[in-house]
């Protein structure tokens, strides 16, 4: 009956054994599973910051270029609020495409240029991105600076109008 009772605690022995592994290798797992969802997390929301950096300074410049033509970029005021101003002239009249920050967006509007006295326009411009500050001077004649914040930190964009000097 001795020997029985040996080999039955060595067998519990074995089985508790068997358990604390197991107990290990799960914790183990489950703390591996967390520290990966969290580096996953973290990294989404940088992808995501950075996106929107990205996005707002890559939309302001492509208009930048696409509308460099000499003597149609400028900086303006649009009900109060500094708006990047192109303008394009279609026989004697004049239009504009205005990028300006309004209620916590970057705002497009497209309008006459004689229309820019009128109804609190600024609520009629699209919606591009959300964006928590923009402001812009022009350093030198042809040279812009914007500065944006998308929330996360501050982006710089300095823009040399090519056609600034009339050809």
């Amino acid at each position: 009956m001795n020997f029985k009772s040996k080999e039955s605690n060595r067998h519990i022995v074995d089985v508790l054994f068997v358990l604390a592994l197991f107990g290990v290798f799960a914790a183990s797992a489950l703390m591996l599973v967390t520290i990966g969802a969290n580096v996953y997390k973290k990294t989404v929301s940088n992808m995501n910051d950075n996106f929107e950096e990205r996005t707002a300074y890559s939309y302001i410049s492509e208009k930048i270029r696409q509308n460099d033509i000499y003597d149609s970029v400028e900086i303006g005021d649009l009900e109060g609020v500094s708006a990047l101003l192109f303008i394009r002239r279609v026989g004697d009249d004049e239009y504009c495409t205005c990028l300006y920050l309004y209620d916590g967006y970057l705002k497009e509007l497209f309008i006459r240029r004689d229309s820019f006295a009128g109804a609190n326009i600024l609520q009629a411009g699209q919606d591009i991105m959300p964006l928590s500050a923009l402001s812009m001077e022009e350093v030198r004649p042809g040279l812009i600076r914007l500065t944006m914040d998308t929330g996360s930190k501050p982006l710089t964009l300095y823009a040399s109008l090519r056609s600034d000097n009339g050809h």
